[in-house]
């Protein structure tokens, strides 16, 4: 599997949080999600650059509240726990998903044997009605970009919600959406193929 990454600029809102605090209380993440938030396969840490700063700052809310890493399997979970509540108040929250969402998006493109044309299928018959046809994400859905994530971190999602480990608090209503959503992708083989059509979708 060949691996290249492409870094895509765009103009894009970002909320009001204070950017330069956000630089600052990002600093404790590098050694996970990298220098440039461009995230880190092997860790399973996302590409947070150029994410929608609502999603951002409701998923670090989530992991406070306990509504994400609860679970005893998710070890991963876990560890997002402790760092989340580095960040005591909302404001800290704010700044830090504000300047993550400033920066320059990072696109991992990745070379996979796949069935394109399955995937295509299965990803809008499942995923299109709220991340869109091109996986940009819809604020009104609170679904986020995926085009922006590697395939990789995708299908360990997938599975944390098929699993459960993700979608499992009674608040988190939309994942729990996602949990249904995710369990309707029965195949490893249909999951490989709706990964890897994302990946070929361009990030904007």
């Amino acid at each position: 599997m060949f691996i290249f990454i492409a870094f895509v600029i765009s103009a894009h809102s970002v909320a009001q949080g204070d950017i330069k605090k956000g630089e600052q209380l990002y600093q404790s993440c590098i050694s996970c999600h990298g220098d440039k938030a461009q995230g880190n396969d092997k860790l399973n840490a996302p590409t947070l650059a150029g994410q929608y700063q609502w999603y951002l700052s409701a998923q670090i809310q989530n992991f406070k509240d306990g509504k994400r890493g609860a679970q005893a399997n998710d070890k991963l979970g876990q560890q997002m726990v402790a760092m989340a509540n580095l960040l005591t108040d909302e404001a800290a929250i704010e700044d830090v998903s504000s300047y993550l969402a400033s920066l320059e998006k990072v696109k991992v493109t990745e070379t996979l044997s796949a069935d394109l044309r399955n995937g295509d299928n299965k990803y809008n018959a499942v995923c299109g009605g709220c991340h869109g046809k091109d996986a940009q994400g819809n604020k009104n859905l609170k679904a986020p970009n995926l085009s922006l994530l590697s395939t990789g971190y995708l299908t360990t999602q997938i599975k944390n919600y098929q699993s459960s480990n993700r979608g499992y608090h009674v608040d988190d209503k939309y994942g729990r959406q996602m949990k249904m959503m995710a369990g309707t992708v029965q195949k490893d083989s249909d999951l490989a193929d709706i990964v890897a059509f994302i990946n070929t979708l361009p990030v904007n």
